[in-house]
C-alpha cells in the first residue's frame, strides 16, 4: 500500500472527527459565543482539506513500484521516524516525574544522538544542557512561568 495514500486517508479521517469535536466545544459565556470554536475548526477543516488533496494525488498517480532487493526492510528515515515517535513518547510520559529540565535533557540527547551520531557527543551534550536549563530560566526567571521541576533538586 502506498504510504502516502493511507496518510491522506488517515489525515481525513481525523480532520473529520477534530471538526466535528470542535462544533461540540461549549460556546463563550463572554464575547462572541463561537470564539473558542473558531480556530480548532480551522485546524480541522484545514487538516480535512489537506488529507483529502493529499488522498487525490496519490490516487492519480498511476505508477506501480516493485520491491527490489536493495528496497527491502525499513529505511533509514522510516527508522528513525519511528525512533522520533517513541523518544517522543518517553519524554512525554516522563516529563512531570522527572520534571522538565531531565527530560528534555533525555530527550534532545537521544535525538541529537540520532541525528549527529556518536561522533559528536561533545556538542550533543553541550547543546541538550545548555538549551534545557537556559529555557528552563527563561521560563522561570524572566516570564514567570513555572515548568516541572525535578522531584530531588527542586530546579
Amino acid at each position: 500500500m502506498n504510504y502516502n495514500l493511507l496518510a491522506g486517508l488517515i489525515s481525513t479521517i481525523i480532520g473529520i472527527i477534530y471538526t466535528i469535536m470542535s462544533i461540540t466545544l461549549p460556546n463563550a459565556t463572554i464575547g462572541n459565543p463561537i470564539e473558542p470554536k473558531i480556530f480548532p475548526m480551522l485546524l480541522g477543516v484545514g487538516m480535512t482539506i489537506c488529507g483529502i488533496i493529499l488522498t487525490i494525488m496519490e490516487g492519480r498517480k498511476k505508477t506501480v513500484t516493485k520491491k527490489t532487493k536493495n528496497d527491502q526492510g525499513l529505511s533509514h528515515d522510516t527508522k528513525l521516524i519511528i525512533y522520533t515517535c517513541i523518544v517522543t513518547l518517553a519524554y512525554a510520559l516522563l516529563f512531570e516525574p522527572i520534571g522538565y529540565v531531565l527530560s528534555t535533557i533525555a530527550f534532545m540527547s537521544a535525538m541529537l544522538f540520532a541525528l549527529n551520531g556518536k561522533e559528536k557527543w561533545k556538542t550533543n551534550i553541550i547543546v541538550s544542557l545548555s538549551f534545557s536549563i537556559g529555557i528552563y530560566f527563561l521560563f522561570l526567571k524572566l516570564l514567570s512561568i513555572p515548568l516541572p521541576m525535578m522531584p530531588f533538586i527542586q530546579i
